[in-house]
């Protein structure tokens, strides 16, 4: 099933105090995983400032934008088709999880821990969005994809330790 990949990428992170973005070269990575997969791929790189710190498709945020939902409604709204998102913080996703992302109905990915990974979301053509402020407004009607069998791959990360225990495993 073709779809327009869409990685967030929008800057500094205000939990981890970081461009999580810009740690192992994870975006240019992905981009290029999912671009010989065939996929269209976008980055959205946050402001316009950003554009030229990726390789590939970059697409500032709109300037409205104040929230993360409303850079998923511009997408969508921009966008024909269905999208896959990808966060730029989940560093350990192989080809096979990315390619189970890549399989999945349109949805929210449900992670090993039961956790609802809503930067995993793929969205049906068609789809038009609220005006929801949070992921899980967003996306409430959305059904749920069982994705636990891919473990700590689909983790995002979102604190500073976590970020040791991956350094110390890539050294």
């Amino acid at each position: 099933m073709s779809c327009t990949c869409v990685i967030l990428a929008g800057g500094t992170s205000f939990r981890m105090k970081e461009d999580k973005a810009l740690l192992f070269d994870n975006v240019n990575q992905l981009n290029q995983r999912l671009t010989d997969l065939g996929f269209t791929t976008v980055i959205a790189c946050g402001n316009k400032n950003r554009v030229d710190l990726f390789d590939g498709n970059c697409i500032p945020d709109p300037s409205d934008a104040d929230s993360l939902s409303d850079v998923i409604r511009f997408f969508v709204n921009s966008t024909e088709g269905e999208i896959q998102f990808f966060p730029c913080d989940m560093y350990l996703l192989s080809a096979e999880s990315i390619q189970s992302i890549l399989n999945q109905l349109p949805g929210i990915p449900v992670d090993h821990n039961g956790r609802e990974q809503y930067t995993l979301a793929r969205t049906h053509s068609g789809w038009i969005p609220s005006k929801q402020t949070t992921l899980r407004e967003l996306f409430a009607t959305f059904p749920r994809n069982d994705m636990g069998e891919h473990g700590i791959e689909l983790m995002n990360f979102n604190h500073p330790d976590q970020l040791e225990v991956l350094s110390k495993l890539n050294r």
